[in-house]
Protein backbone atom coordinates (compact mmCIF):
# COMPACT_ATOMS: atom_id res chain seq x y z
CA UNK A 1 0.00 0.00 0.00
CA UNK A 2 2.53 2.14 0.76
CA UNK A 3 4.34 1.84 -2.56
CA UNK A 4 0.98 2.57 -3.98
CA UNK A 5 1.10 5.66 -2.24
CA UNK A 6 4.39 6.63 -3.39
CA UNK A 7 3.94 5.94 -6.85
CA UNK A 8 0.30 8.02 -7.41
CA UNK A 9 2.27 10.85 -6.04
CA UNK A 10 5.29 10.39 -8.32
CA UNK A 11 2.27 10.05 -11.27
CA UNK A 12 0.88 13.31 -10.04
CA UNK A 13 4.09 15.36 -9.58
CA UNK A 14 5.09 14.12 -13.27
CA UNK A 15 1.82 15.05 -15.18
CA UNK A 16 0.88 18.86 -13.35
CA UNK A 17 5.39 19.18 -13.59
CA UNK A 18 5.20 18.01 -17.29
CA UNK A 19 2.47 20.60 -18.17
CA UNK A 20 3.84 23.35 -16.94
CA UNK A 21 7.65 22.59 -18.37
CA UNK A 22 5.99 21.83 -21.68
CA UNK A 23 4.24 24.50 -22.07
CA UNK A 24 5.45 27.16 -24.50
CA UNK A 25 6.28 30.01 -21.46
CA UNK A 26 9.80 30.77 -21.84
CA UNK A 27 10.55 34.25 -22.94
CA UNK A 28 10.93 34.78 -25.69
CA UNK A 29 14.61 36.08 -27.07
CA UNK A 30 15.74 37.18 -30.26
CA UNK A 31 16.83 39.76 -33.13
CA UNK A 32 13.63 42.04 -33.66
CA UNK A 33 12.61 42.26 -37.47
CA UNK A 34 10.43 44.76 -37.64
CA UNK A 35 8.48 47.84 -35.57
CA UNK A 36 4.95 48.34 -36.47
CA UNK A 37 4.20 51.23 -34.38
CA UNK A 38 -0.04 52.01 -35.79
CA UNK A 39 -0.15 48.08 -34.71
CA UNK A 40 1.57 48.26 -31.66
CA UNK A 41 3.46 44.81 -32.42
CA UNK A 42 7.30 43.50 -32.54
CA UNK A 43 8.35 41.04 -34.78
CA UNK A 44 11.35 38.86 -33.60
CA UNK A 45 13.12 36.26 -35.07
CA UNK A 46 14.21 33.72 -32.58
CA UNK A 47 16.35 30.51 -32.68
CA UNK A 48 14.24 27.28 -31.09
CA UNK A 49 16.38 23.84 -30.42
CA UNK A 50 18.41 25.28 -33.47
CA UNK A 51 15.38 26.44 -35.87
CA UNK A 52 14.51 29.89 -36.47
CA UNK A 53 10.86 31.34 -36.62
CA UNK A 54 9.13 34.29 -36.62
CA UNK A 55 7.08 35.89 -33.60
CA UNK A 56 4.97 38.74 -33.93
CA UNK A 57 4.08 39.88 -30.18
CA UNK A 58 1.45 42.39 -29.37
CA UNK A 59 2.75 44.91 -27.10
CA UNK A 60 0.01 46.58 -24.81
CA UNK A 61 0.16 50.17 -22.86
CA UNK A 62 0.74 47.79 -19.90
CA UNK A 63 3.59 46.19 -21.45
CA UNK A 64 6.60 47.37 -19.93
CA UNK A 65 9.78 47.93 -21.92
CA UNK A 66 13.20 48.69 -20.61
CA UNK A 67 16.46 48.73 -21.78
CA UNK A 68 19.85 48.88 -19.55
CA UNK A 69 22.24 51.46 -19.84
CA UNK A 70 25.69 52.11 -17.97
CA UNK A 71 25.38 54.78 -15.55
CA UNK A 72 27.18 58.02 -16.13
CA UNK A 73 28.53 58.04 -12.96
CA UNK A 74 32.40 56.63 -13.51
CA UNK A 75 32.34 55.38 -9.83
CA UNK A 76 29.03 53.02 -10.72
CA UNK A 77 29.39 50.02 -12.15
CA UNK A 78 27.03 47.19 -14.47
CA UNK A 79 23.81 48.62 -15.99
CA UNK A 80 20.80 50.43 -14.92
CA UNK A 81 17.86 49.83 -15.89
CA UNK A 82 16.00 52.55 -17.60
CA UNK A 83 12.40 52.59 -18.77
CA UNK A 84 11.44 52.91 -22.68
CA UNK A 85 8.82 53.46 -25.54
CA UNK A 86 7.98 51.14 -28.08
CA UNK A 87 9.02 54.26 -30.39
CA UNK A 88 12.69 53.66 -28.66
CA UNK A 89 13.11 50.10 -30.27
CA UNK A 90 14.61 49.54 -33.58
CA UNK A 91 15.11 46.86 -36.44
CA UNK A 92 18.25 44.74 -35.29
CA UNK A 93 18.23 45.19 -31.60
CA UNK A 94 18.29 42.26 -29.56
CA UNK A 95 15.11 41.56 -26.97
CA UNK A 96 13.91 38.84 -24.50
CA UNK A 97 10.50 38.89 -24.15
CA UNK A 98 8.26 37.95 -21.52
CA UNK A 99 4.48 36.97 -23.03
CA UNK A 100 1.63 35.51 -22.25
CA UNK A 101 -1.02 33.77 -24.74
CA UNK A 102 -4.33 35.63 -25.41
CA UNK A 103 -5.99 33.34 -27.70
CA UNK A 104 -4.13 32.72 -30.75
CA UNK A 105 -1.78 36.02 -30.06
CA UNK A 106 1.65 36.72 -27.77
CA UNK A 107 0.86 39.51 -25.55
CA UNK A 108 4.44 41.12 -24.03
CA UNK A 109 3.75 41.62 -20.37
CA UNK A 110 8.42 42.66 -20.39
CA UNK A 111 10.18 43.89 -22.72
CA UNK A 112 13.85 43.97 -22.40
CA UNK A 113 16.02 45.64 -24.73
CA UNK A 114 19.27 43.19 -24.36
CA UNK A 115 21.49 45.04 -26.64
CA UNK A 116 21.29 47.52 -29.02
CA UNK A 117 23.26 47.78 -32.71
Amino acid sequence: MRTLGWSFIITVVTVLGGGVVGADEAPIAGTVKAVDLMARTLTVESSVRGKLRVVVIDVKPTSKIVRFVRPTETSKHGFNEQPAALEDIKAGWTVNVTTRHQGNREVADVVRVVHEK
